[in-house]
Parts: C-alpha cells; sequence; structure tokens
C-alpha cells in the first residue's frame, strides 16, 4: 500500500520529472523542415528571391540510358532508350523490387514524374511504387505508381495531376534520415527530383496521417496555385503608349529598396506574330542588366497567342501576359520596351511594387534568352539555355521547337550541372526525353488535343500548322512550346550552373531540320555572370516560318515521301566479317533511284554475316515496307523484326541495279522498340558475293 506520504514523494518526484522532461521533449519534436513549412513554401514566391535558410542540393534520378557516360563519347552520350533503368534490384519480403532512387541524410522528395502506361502502350495498370523512410523495413508509402502520379491515390491535385500521357506528383515527402524509391518488379520510365540537405538540418519525416492533420493548409495551398491571386498590396505603375519603330520606352520604377510583385502586359500590333518576338523586354535593376528578352519568348507565346495559366505566369485569351515572379532591387528599377521591328506597337504595362527589405542575401531576377538552329537530324548535339558563374537558383525555363514535318520532333534529354558537377564532368540531373522534362509523355504523336496548363507545366502549344499542308493531320507541324517553373525542386548554385538539352530528332532525311528558341530564368547574386548577350539582330529577323526552313532543306533529289533513310540510322549490332558504307549516285528524278541518292551498302564475306539497327519510342503496330537493291554482286537474306523472322531467303541478286520494295507486313514493338536485323544467308548462283544494299524504311499506321 502507497502511503500519503509516499504519494506526495511520488508527486514531487513525477513533476521534478516532468520540469525536466517536458522542455526535452518538445526540443526533440522542433524541426527546422516540417510538411507544413514546406507547404507554406509551395506558395511563398519570396523563397527563391534570397539563399536558401536550410542549405540543400537539388538532384535528379531517373531511368537516363546508362550507356551515357562521358560528353567525350558522343555514341553513348546521345544514347536513347531510356528505359528500365534503375539503381539495383533487390528482393524485400519475398517481392523483387527495383530501386529508383536513394538518399542517405535528411531531404525531400519534391517531383516524381512517370508515364501514364507501363512498357506497353495498352498496360494502363503499372506496378506499384515503394517508398521507405528513415530506414524502416515496409515502406511508408505503397501505392500504385501511375495512380499515384496522376492524382487517383490519396493525393489530388494539383499536389498531383494526369497531363498529357504521363502525372506528376509534387506533394513533399519529408525524410529525416534517408530515403529509398523502389517499385514492385522492373522499371520503366521515371524522373525523381529530390533535396538534400546539410545533414545539421534537422527534417520532420513525412507521416501518411499529416495529409489529414493538415487538410486545411493543403487546401488553401491547393486553390493558391489553381488560382493564384494578384497581389495589390503595393504602388501602381502603368504605362500605356505607341512605341514608334526602332525606337524604346522606359518605365522609371519606385526608387528605394523595392520589389516588382504583380506586373502584366497588353501587346497589339498589325502583326502580333512579329511583334511578339521583336518587342524585346529589359529589365535593369541597380543599374544592372538582368532581364533581355522577347516579350513572347518571355511568356512561351510564339507566333501567336496561345491562352495558358501557371502559378508564375499566365496569358489570357485576350492577349493579356501576367507575371508574378518577385523582382527586387536595391535602389533603382527600369523597364525597358524595345521595338525592334519596323512598325508601331501598342503596349500597356501595369505593375505593382512594393518596399522590399534588402540584404545581403537577396537576389536578383534574371530571364535570359537565345535561339539556337536551324539543326538538322543528326548529328546530334547538346543545345545551352544559360550558363552562369555565381552564386543563385534557377527556377524556370521555356522550349520553343518550331517543327515542318507532321510526325515527332523530339526526345532530347536535359543535363543540368551544378557546381562539382563541372568538376567530375558530368550532370546530377540527367533526363530521359524532353517531354518528360516538361511533365508528360510521348506514347503517339501530339497533337493540339495534348495542350495542358498546370502550376508548374504548360505544354502551351503543340503544332497543328496547317497552311500549305495537304496530309490528314498537321500534329505537331508548327511552333511547339513546353514551360516548367519549379518551387520546391528550384536548384541552388553556389558558384556555377549550366542548363542544356539535347538537340535530338527521331526524323531522319533531309527537311528533318528544326529551328528552336530557349529561355532560361533564375535569381543570382549582383556579381554572378552568365553566357547570354542580347540577340539584336535574331529579335529584329522576322519569326521563323516553316517555309523558311522548307527553303534551306529543299533538294532536287528524289526522296520516298515519310520514309526513313536507312543511312541515317545508328547501326546497333554488326558481325565481325562485315562492314558498311554509304553510296551516292547522281540525281537524274528516276523514281528507280535511291531515295535522297544513297543508300547503306554492306558488304558481307560469308553466310551468317549481320546487321541490326533499331527505331525507339515505337508504341503501335506498324506495317513495314523495306526499300532495298537488288544488283549482280547482291546476295539472299533472311530479315527479322524483334527477332522473328518475316522474311526468308529473299534474294538480291539482279543482272541490272534496281529498287525492290519488301513488303514486312503488320509488325508489333517490343518494349516499344522494332529491332530490325539483315542477315546474309548465302549468294545467288550467278552474284559474285554477299553484299546487300539498304535504301530506305517506311512505317506506316496500321
Amino acid at each position: 500500500m502507497i502511503t500519503t506520504n509516499t504519494q506526495n514523494k511520488l508527486y514531487l518526484l513525477t513533476g521534478i520529472f516532468l520540469l525536466f522532461a517536458i522542455p526535452c521533449w518538445v526540443n526533440a519534436q522542433r524541426y527546422d523542415v516540417t510538411f507544413e513549412s514546406l507547404l507554406n513554401e509551395m506558395t511563398d514566391r519570396s523563397v527563391v528571391t534570397k539563399k536558401p535558410v536550410y542549405p540543400y542540393k537539388t538532384l535528379q534520378s531517373s531511368s537516363y540510358n546508362r550507356a551515357s557516360v562521358s560528353p567525350s563519347d558522343p555514341a553513348g552520350w546521345f544514347a536513347n532508350n531510356d528505359q528500365g533503368y534503375d539503381l539495383r534490384k533487390e528482393v524485400n519480403h519475398g517481392r523483387l523490387e527495383s530501386v529508383l532512387m536513394e538518399c542517405d541524410g535528411p531531404g525531400v522528395l519534391t517531383r516524381i514524374w512517370t508515364p501514364f502506361f507501363y512498357k506497353d502502350f495498352n498496360n494502363r495498370k503499372g506496378p506499384d511504387i515503394l517508398i521507405y523512410l528513415d530506414g524502416d523495413e515496409e515502406p511508408s508509402i505503397r501505392a500504385n505508381f501511375i495512380e499515384l502520379v496522376t492524382g487517383k491515390s490519396f493525393v489530388s491535385p494539383p499536389f498531383a495531376g494526369y497531363t498529357c500521357r504521363a502525372g506528376d506528383l509534387y506533394l513533399p515527402v519529408s525524410f529525416g534520415k534517408s530515403c529509398k524509391v523502389s517499385v514492385e518488379g522492373d522499371a520503366y520510365f521515371y524522373i525523381i527530383n529530390y533535396r538534400k540537405y546539410d545533414r545539421q538540418v534537422s527534417v520532420e519525416t513525412f507521416r501518411p496521417e499529416l495529409m489529414a492533420k493538415y487538410k486545411p493548409l493543403l487546401e488553401k495551398a491547393g486553390r493558391e496555385l489553381k488560382n493564384p491571386a494578384p497581389f495589390t498590396k503595393g504602388k501602381k505603375v502603368s504605362f500605356a503608349k505607341t512605341i514608334t519603330n526602332k525606337q524604346a520606352e522606359t518605365v522609371t520604377l519606385p526608387e528605394g529598396s523595392a520589389a516588382i510583385r504583380n506586373v502584366e502586359f497588353k501587346l497589339s500590333a498589325a502583326d502580333i506574330s512579329r511583334a511578339l518576338r521583336s518587342t524585346v523586354l529589359e529589365m535593369i535593376f541597380d543599374d544592372k542588366t538582368t532581364v533581355w528578352c522577347p516579350l513572347g519568348d518571355f511568356f512561351g507565346n510564339v507566333n501567336g497567342i496561345d491562352p495558358y495559366r501557371t502559378w508564375e505566369r499566365e496569358v489570357k485569351a485576350d492577349g493579356t501576359m501576367i507575371c508574378r515572379w518577385i523582382m527586387p532591387y536595391k535602389k533603382q528599377g527600369l523597364i525597358r520596351i524595345h521595338n525592334l521591328h519596323e512598325s508601331p506597337v501598342e503596349l500597356s504595362i501595369n505593375a505593382v511594387v512594393s518596399p522590399w527589405k534588402w540584404t545581403d542575401d537577396t537576389y536578383y531576377f534574371h530571364a535570359c534568352w537565345t535561339t539556337e538552329g536551324p539543326y538538322m537530324a543528326n548529328p546530334v548535339r547538346d543545345m545551352n539555355f544559360v550558363e552562369v558563374e555565381g552564386e543563385g537558383i534557377h527556377v524556370g525555363d521555356n522550349f520553343v521547337v518550331l517543327n515542318p514535318l507532321p510526325w515527332w520532333w523530339g526526345e532530347g534529354d536535359e543535363k543540368i550541372y551544378v557546381d562539382e558537377d563541372f568538376d567530375r564532368n558530368f550532370p546530377s540531373h540527367f533526363g530521359t526525353g524532353t517531354e518528360d522534362y516538361y511533365g508528360w509523355a510521348g506514347g503517339e504523336h501530339p497533337s493540339r488535343e495534348d495542350e495542358f496548363s498546370s502550376p508548374f507545366l504548360a505544354n502551351i502549344r503543340v503544332g497543328g500548322e496547317t497552311r500549305g499542308f495537304t496530309g490528314e493531320r498537321p500534329h505537331t507541324r508548327g511552333y511547339n512550346i513546353c514551360t516548367r517553373s519549379r518551387s520546391l525542386d528550384a536548384i541552388p548554385f553556389a558558384k556555377h550552373f549550366k542548363l542544356d538539352i539535347e538537340a535530338f530528332n527521331f526524323s531522319s532525311g533531309p527537311d528533318a531540320i528544326l529551328q528552336y528558341a530557349l529561355t532560361s530564368v533564375w535569381y543570382g547574386k549582383g556579381d554572378a555572370v552568365h553566357n547570354r548577350t542580347p540577340l539584336v539582330a535574331e529579335a529584329s529577323a522576322p519569326v521563323p516560318q516553316i517555309e523558311d526552313l522548307e527553303k534551306i532543306t529543299r533538294t532536287s533529289a528524289f526522296r520516298r515521301k515519310g520514309a526513313i533513310e536507312c543511312e541515317d540510322l545508328k547501326i546497333q549490332s554488326l558481325s565481325d566479317n562485315l562492314a558498311y558504307e554509304i553510296e551516292t549516285t547522281k540525281n537524274d528524278n528516276d523514281e528507280n533511284k535511291w531515295s535522297m541518292n544513297k543508300q547503306l551498302l554492306v558488304r558481307a564475306k560469308q553466310n551468317g554475316a549481320f546487321l541490326s539497327f533499331l527505331l525507339q519510342e515505337q508504341y503501335h503496330p506498324k506495317k513495314m515496307i523495306l526499300y532495298m537493291t537488288s544488283a549482280p554482286t547482291y546476295g539472299k537474306v533472311n530479315i527479322y523484326v524483334n527477332n522473328r523472322p518475316v522474311k526468308a531467303e529473299w534474294d538480291g541478286y539482279s543482272p541490272v541495279a534496281k529498287i525492290c520494295e519488301i513488303d514486312l507486313g503488320k509488325q508489333e514493338p517490343l518494349n516499344n522498340t522494332f529491332e530490325i536485323k539483315i542477315e546474309v544467308t548465302g549468294k545467288h548462283g550467278a552474284s559474285s558475293d554477299y553484299h546487300f544494299g539498304l535504301d530506305c524504311l517506311l512505317l506506316q499506321d496500321n
């Protein structure tokens, strides 16, 4: 029995214990970074205007082709087929898992992307994704991967949502000690962006019950991301004027430490296509030009008005262009508009400027523009958006490509270098394709139905140019425009930053030519410098059109319309006893001659010699027609598609050289790929060699 005296002593001891224990317990729950703080950060535009309070690196894990090892090896550096690659395989509780991402130390998952199909375009189910936090043996999150990123699991839009044949998860999943992300079974296409904090930063580990706890905050943040409210608490600065040809007008902002919080532009001109490129936005803060960019390119509107809305920028149907990025300055700010065209333009500007507390960590807003090309399909190359030396943070970019053909233009991977990446000559962000970087996916030729906008991503324009087009659907013919802005996935850099993307064109032949324009948006310290100078001549010129590209590619040579030139294809494999070369003939407009006057001449010395090549990013059955040459020195071949024989003992002998059309029938892609293999089986009795010639390949929708 406990006596009263004993009870009093126990109460006293308990009180002493609580006196010391409660503060310890409270301190143990005090975090630098929490689920709540991350949600608030997502809708706080001021965060990216200065050095992060808690230092972190933004990193990326993806399914990029591991043949890409070094820029000094072009064959591997531009390897495509970026699917199925992982960090390793594991067996956990009897299930095979592919590890996609791993981080040792505190951090946050900030964006996860994957297509809405898995391996086969008709498979919309796919595997489960498993997210292990802080070394737990069981995943803290387990959900169907496709359902999770498309907003059909426990995360709703705008924190997860369908874009176009893909989905993007933006819900912050934080971890205090470590994180591992895997999928059950094999990997496919994926991109995972995440923050890795310095080890001394205390981060709250995500738990599913936080979704219910912070439901009101989630709803509030969601409303703000989908319908951003204009900033109105400041001084309004307005401008409305006709800017005559080859003139500039300047708007002076309030003096002192201040920031543009919201700015709207409305442009009118007789030729709006020309005006969007030749009306240039220049911003000068504290005597330093930090923005020099055509107004249209800044807002992702090139060659016409295309409405969309993201959290940072918006273009309305009436042409009103709204920017919500904060632009601070210490003493003085100017907005200068240049009209580089021969005709006048009408422009109105409405800006809201409010006081700003300038500190040593404050960054200036930058927007850099360049136009590159036109580039032929080969060779593949890396295009540079911007390279910065100094301290800052990358927050967004626009990608514009003019395509004269009605089919897919892309597949270039992004390569982003940050600080120590330059020493190891390899980017910490290596992507899986242009459309993947901008949040959507292939699987079929895009069309205008695939345009979308969400808080951080927009497919602003998808071709659709019908002028001069006589085919069934123009698809991506014309201008194609993508944009991405960054919130929790912004990329801080301390010394050096570079954003590249591959000019990679799946098309083939002389008319496979693309014209690019690239815009990068970033914040930086006052002493940060970059490699982008004003391109006055390019902005003054008419915006390129399809006919401009066609003038470059025009040729008198016969071309089999829509065909893939075999001499342009990358050889996948070949036997040792075989050599090949590109053979050329004079053009005489005879359709019995090679397409584009060229063929791939393959010289074999014996039976069994073979050659194969790959066609990647193929998601649908195709009817295949192969054009080969018959000649006096040519032998017999077997033809395989995805290791399946489709034509046996085709005889390439002919006393007179001629082009032969070989119908390979309807073929199904395997793992989104066609591998075509030609194998020597013998020679005709009258033939002197085992050679064969490949002219071109035609793929037709079935």
